[in-house]
């Protein structure tokens, strides 16, 4: 037995072993012990604000982004002995060169007149800007704590002061700083825990039983641990970013935990009958990413799986790429029958050479026959080819999942010239988006009503893409964009808002996205036409320029 696979079984939602808290990612049996533990920015900050410029802090977010987590570490940091237990109150000091710290490691848990206490000293604290050395870091949800602060009329000072932190890190001072774990881009931390997982020493028991080569927790292990396989899993949740996704560390280690798993663990696999085998070949690395095979029980409690269904690769027929899946080792073409050889060969999740007999069988029928390997396989294939065909140079592997414009959304990170080359297209997919109308390309933006009146002209240096703001405080990766019109009107782009713009740049009359994005970009619009200035002599219009078949701008002018 290898009792590592029983510390990953802990991150099981189904098993009796999951655990709902796992503050110091720790494991003992026996003899063995696992702990690990991911180097995090925000740590690193909370020290120095601690040590050189000391002033109370909130931290904010959901279950399970790791506030617990970041109050034990501060405590161990500061204190002579580790914190084994919280104690039942939930607060706890520790003294420090600066005076005291009270962590309150979650204010959703105490008593309405405790919070009530706490955010009192916390208030008085600020007011004389910590003269009695006494320094708060409070873990709260941030709904909590802003009801509670509207409904104590005593308390106004501290709402003010965390209102205005809320809507702008910025406003973070010298007296109070509120750190939001959701603004915490949760790609930034996959691979280090794929890294940390397999490790060969974690898996060395398997390396002498005699079930490795029908053991598919094994095969997840050594698939993930390959780099171009492991940089595809980070990619896609790096798309979960650009999306404005986020996910918690508790959501990513059960979800990690499950892709190499997939919910099994050694005592399944050595006492598994020929039908046990059958199920367990079903759950490959990159099945259980996107929850296929997956008990419903256990899908309502994984996030992570509801989110990744959108990007699922499996469900888009690329007609190259099916080709190659179904005929790439016959196709005369040397690199693509080794590579297809090396990729759908006789593994355990092609079912040890099964799968190769049942393609030359479907091949080799005619088209009568009633061989269901399509409707059986091709998904199952499409995924493993996205995750292991190595080279992205012979195929589009990303034109399998539903976002066309992915590259080129990345590509503009760290590149003003992509950018301004984006621009233009993003410019005439607006003018589209607000005259739901076919408008000719320009180099001006128009905010169109739907009647075809043009109540504000912007031209295009007057349109400017600024790429997200990187932090210094908390791990944040950029990404979105800001749109500015005339330096002050602003649309935040998304993956959603971009793809939609993008399409409707192209000319295509995909309309998946719009409930995204709609009411954003109508917003915006107004935005603009609010601030226009009118002018009475002339006239904006769209009109239809028959020629073209499209619409463009002209003018009339009022006697």
């Amino acid at each position: 037995m290898n009792s590592f696979i029983n510390y990953l079984d802990q991150f099981n939602v189904l098993s009796p072993n999951h655990s709902k808290i796992y503050d110091e990612y720790t494991y003992d049996e026996g003899e063995k012990s696992y702990s690990f533990k991911i180097d995090t920015k925000i740590e690193n900050y909370l020290i120095e604000i601690f040590n050189s410029n000391a002033h109370s802090v909130i931290l904010t977010g959901n279950a399970g982004d790791g506030k617990t987590r970041l109050c034990r570490s501060i405590y161990n940091y500061f204190s002579e002995t580790e914190l084994s237990t919280w104690p039942n109150s939930g607060i706890i000091e520790v003294p420090f060169k600066h005076g005291r710290i009270r962590i309150v490691k979650d204010l959703s848990e105490l008593k309405d007149e405790v919070i009530f206490q706490e955010l009192s000293k916390l208030q008085l604290s600020i007011q004389s800007n910590h003269s009695d050395k006494l320094y708060y870091l409070i873990a709260a949800n941030e709904g909590k704590l802003t009801k509670f602060l509207s409904q104590n009329e005593n308390l106004k000072l501290l709402k003010e002061e965390v209102s205005v932190r809320f809507k702008d890190y910025k406003n973070n001072n010298q007296s109070l700083s509120i750190l939001n774990l959701l603004d915490v881009t949760s790609s930034i931390y996959v691979e280090k825990v794929l890294n940390e997982w397999n490790q060969e020493e974690n898996w060395s028991p398997c390396n002498s039983c005699a079930k490795n080569n029908t053991c598919i927790i094994y095969l997840n292990h050594q698939r993930t641990s390959t780099e171009h396989v492991k940089n595809r899993l980070v990619e896609q949740y790096r798309t979960l970013d650009y999306l404005g996704s986020h996910i918690t560390m508790r959501e990513m280690l059960i979800h990690i935990s499950y892709l190499l798993t997939g919910g099994l663990n050694c005592t399944d696999i050595k006492n598994a009958d020929y039908e046990d085998l059958k199920n367990q070949i079903e759950k490959p690395y990159y099945q259980n990413f996107y929850g296929h095979n997956i008990e419903h029980e256990a899908f309502s409690e994984m996030r992570a799986l509801k989110l990744f269904r959108e990007l699922d690769p499996g469900n888009y027929s690329i007609s190259n790429i099916d080709d190659f899946i179904l005929n790439g080792d016959i196709c005369g073409i040397e690199q693509l029958e080794s590579l297809h050889n090396e990729i759908f060969n006789e593994d355990l999740d092609l079912y040890l050479g099964y799968f190769k007999k049942r393609l030359d069988m479907y091949r080799d029928h005619n088209k009568d026959s009633n061989d269901k390997l399509i409707e059986e396989w091709i998904n199952k294939l499409r995924r493993k080819f996205f995750f292991e065909f190595p080279n992205d140079d012979i195929f589009n592997r990303n034109s399998l999942i539903p976002f066309q414009f992915l590259k080129e959304f990345g590509d503009m990170f760290d590149n003003p010239m992509k950018r301004i080359q984006s621009r233009k297209d993003l410019v005439n997919g607006l003018n589209r988006a607000f005259s739901k109308r076919l408008v000719a390309s320009s180099s001006q933006l128009y905010a169109t009503t739907e009647n075809l009146m043009v109540h504000s002209i912007v031209s295009n240096n007057q349109v400017i893409i600024n790429e997200e703001e990187s932090r210094a405080d908390i791990d944040h990766l950029p990404s979105k964009f800001i749109l500015l019109v005339n330096h002050k009107i602003d649309l935040p782009i998304d993956l959603h808002v971009f793809e939609y713009l993008m399409r409707l740049n192209a000319g295509t009359t995909h309309n998946i996205l719009r409930e995204d994005v709609e009411i954003l970009l109508d917003t915006f619009k107004n935005e603009i036409i609010k601030n226009s200035e009118t002018n009475d002599y002339t006239l904006n219009i769209l009109r239809l320029d028959r020629d073209k078949g499209l619409y463009i701008q002209d003018e009339i002018f009022i006697d």
